[in-house]
């Protein structure tokens, strides 16, 4: 069941925090912790003053560096939309090597894995820096014996993508 709360943000748009230690660039394993949705948050729309209610997700991954420190990251904030063009749609399709089916429960991906590459971002103001998740894909064959941190408990339960 999906939960209507209060929209929040822990900067740049990210949906969940991830403490204040700057994930470490790289690509890693991940293990894929939890999925926020939050319904009705209003924001400009694109490249326009006019402001627009949309439904967001976002997803939250731990993974362990060569160290073996656990570590979390989450992705920005995206739109639920299947459209073609979504942050969305081509997210999962990056994660699941193939398009996202219409009326799939995307929360299925919980505690799965993927292979994620991060880099860092300085923000537009110039005084903070980001860790960003550029890329994602299925996790190879034969690389699934390595362990990801441990999970916390789940926020929330998000909805289907529909048509």
């Amino acid at each position: 069941m999906a939960v209507l709360t209060k929209p929040t943000s822990t900067g740049s748009g990210r949906m969940f925090d991830t403490g204040d230690t700057l994930a470490a660039k790289g690509t890693y394993i991940a293990t894929c912790l939890d999925v926020k949705d939050v319904f009705g948050v209003e924001r400009r729309k694109f490249q326009s003053e006019e402001m627009e209610k949309v439904d967001l997700t976002a997803f939250l991954f731990g993974y362990r560096d060569a160290e073996n420190t656990p570590h979390k990251i989450c992705t920005r904030a995206m739109k639920i939309s299947v459209n073609e063009k979504s942050a969305l749609f081509a997210f999962l399709k990056s994660w699941l090597g193939r398009a996202p089916a219409y009326g799939w429960d995307y929360a299925e991906q919980k505690g799965k894995k993927a292979l994620i590459t991060i880099d860092h971002e300085i923000s537009k103001q110039g005084d903070r820096e980001y860790a960003n998740i550029i890329s994602i894909s299925p996790l190879p064959a034969g690389m699934e014996q390595q362990v990801a941190a441990p999970a916390p408990a789940p926020a929330s339960k998000p909805s289907k993508l529909t048509a």
